[in-house]
């Protein structure tokens, strides 16, 4: 009853289709319609887990296709979900113009980074004062008596208003290096900050 012929219809572009009648038929149809890169074959790059801020977390994401840089905007958009509080974050990047498709990545929000306000010795132990986090779930404080940490041993604070701790039994007139960190649950999934920067303290008698 009919034939089809296409026009263009290998590149990148507007590509034409003409249906001809046959037989008891006559005249002819034409459409265009657009042709488009895949989008899901670009490489996405640029993006890494990030530190609670309390605002909106964005990533400077690079996409290449075919060795190409796109332009955001005009080549691909780019949005976000659950990219605020700790936990996983969602980034949807999507063809746009000449591309279509989109793709999908996640990464992490984490607590911030932890801070050692005070340290000080105590009799076979020590006092430690680091900043309370109102995002916090609650904190590790981790010690050794080397700096690689190796062998080391922690306490776990499960109050995220408890930012004051003595920690005791431990060896008398020995050096210890010690460090603190945030975790927060999410959904039954830790998320550990980065640990503070390492201080050290020698243990009373």
């Amino acid at each position: 009853d009919y034939t089809v012929s296409y026009l263009n219809n290998t590149k990148v572009g507007t590509a034409k289709v003409t249906i001809t009648g046959k037989g008891n038929y006559t005249g002819s149809v034409s459409k265009t319609y657009s042709i488009k890169n895949n989008f899901k074959k670009a490489t996405v790059s640029g993006i890494s887990n990030k530190s609670y801020t309390g605002k909106n977390i964005t990533q400077s994401i690079t996409v290449k296709y075919n060795g190409k840089t796109l332009k955001k905007g005009t080549d691909y958009t780019v949005s976000y979900s659950n990219n605020k509080s700790i936990g996983t974050a969602t980034v949807k990047i999507a063809g746009k113009g000449s591309y279509t498709g989109t793709i999908t990545k996640t990464f992490k929000i984490n607590p911030a980074k932890q801070e050692i306000q005070k340290l000080t010795a105590k009799s076979k132990g020590f006092y430690i004062d680091y900043a309370a986090k109102g995002h916090a779930t609650g904190y590790e404080i981790q010690y050794a008596t080397n700096s690689s940490f190796s062998g080391a041993k922690k306490t776990v604070i499960t109050s995220n208003k408890t930012d004051k701790v003595t920690v005791s039994k431990l060896s008398g007139n020995k050096k210890y290096y010690v460090r603190v960190r945030t975790y927060t649950t999410v959904n039954g999934i830790k998320y550990y900050g980065a640990w503070s920067a390492v201080k050290t303290v020698t243990t009373k008698k």
